[in-house]
């Protein structure tokens, strides 16, 4: 971390960006981030390779994040958030010349430290927990905003608390941030209860495609265009519907397929375990990444074919242990 704070007060202006299909994590350290180089008096932008769904448009400042590649930006450091591997973050990679640093910051496990600076913590809940940190070691003041963009980060990688990269730091963080006048209740309801009935009709089909391998111990689901076509709902309300598969007793392994809206033969793969099982390494052996216990990875081909080849590399891992 002190090797992020000494970089960052070496630069004046800034890039932030993080990895592509952005959601909770991603988009809320981003902001806060913005904020907290703003406080010290530093220019920035956030550009992103995709726009943020419309069931975060509340958070505040989000109008920031601009997705527009042709704009012309001067700045001397880049700060990649969240993401393991540069190409996550899709075409901005192309914003960013060998002449300018590159602070890495990330949370995942399978992190390629890609950066000039690499700030790599496998056991922070979230990237949001991290720039936390940066806010309390620069001794930024958090505002109520800002409070508001970390605790989402937080709430939102950690599954609401559930999942095991919750720690008690994680918890005490989240304590701190309350008393900035937050109602957790209420963010709740914001971040998982604005569903709009396409919405829950795509979780209906989504269900209704539910698979168990033959070990009895992979469940998977799929999110195909058609069914995208035929509920017009927005495939970035699909977050969370993996937990699904994976609360089915005796299940070690959940895997949700979903095919790339703008790419017939590209699949998006995510993954999410339990019972010890490290989907990461899963996930790297077809080239993506992220946690023990989620991770993802795309793959090119049919999804029948996608599915297959999948599901037996899960299969044939159980055996090697």
């Amino acid at each position: 971390m002190q090797e992020v704070i000494a970089a960052i007060k070496k630069h004046k202006k800034f890039l932030i960006s993080a990895h592509v299909n952005p959601e909770g994590d991603s988009l809320c350290s981003q902001l806060a981030m913005k904020e907290m180089l703003k406080a010290i008096d530093k220019e920035v932008y956030i550009v992103n390779n995709d726009t943020p769904p419309d069931h975060y448009k509340f958070l505040p400042g989000i109008s920031a994040i601009s997705t527009d590649l042709t704009k012309k930006m001067d700045f001397d450091a880049a700060v990649i958030l969240d993401c393991p591997t540069m190409k996550r973050i899709g075409a901005v990679a192309g914003l960013i010349g060998k002449d300018k640093m590159i602070i890495n910051i990330d949370h995942h496990i399978s992190s390629e430290k890609y950066g000039d600076v690499n700030w790599v913590d496998a056991n922070a809940s979230s990237a949001g927990e991290m720039v936390y940190k940066l806010f309390k070691a620069m001794d930024v003041p958090l505002t109520k905003e800002t409070a508001l963009l970390i605790y989402i980060a937080i709430l939102t990688d950690t599954g609401s608390f559930n999942y095991e990269n919750t720690s008690s730091i994680t918890h005490e963080i989240a304590g701190d941030l309350l008393g900035y006048g937050l109602e957790p209740g209420l963010v709740s309801e914001s971040v998982y209860e604005r569903r709009t009935l396409t919405d829950i009709k795509l979780l209906g089909l989504v269900l209704s495609t539910l698979k168990v391998s033959k070990s009895g111990e992979v469940a998977y689901l799929e999110i195909t265009k058609k069914m995208l076509t035929e509920t017009g709902a927005d495939i970035n309300k699909s977050e969370g519907f993996i937990n699904y598969a994976r609360s089915i007793d005796g299940i070690k392994v959940a895997v949700l397929f979903k095919e790339d809206s703008k790419n017939h033969n590209r699949v998006n793969v995510s993954f999410r375990s339990k019972a010890g099982v490290d989907v990461n390494k899963i996930a790297s052996s077809f080239g993506g990444g992220g946690h023990v216990k989620a991770s993802g990875c795309v793959l090119e081909g049919a999804l029948a074919d996608v599915e297959a080849r999948v599901i037996t590399e899960i299969e044939e891992s159980f055996k090697k242990k």
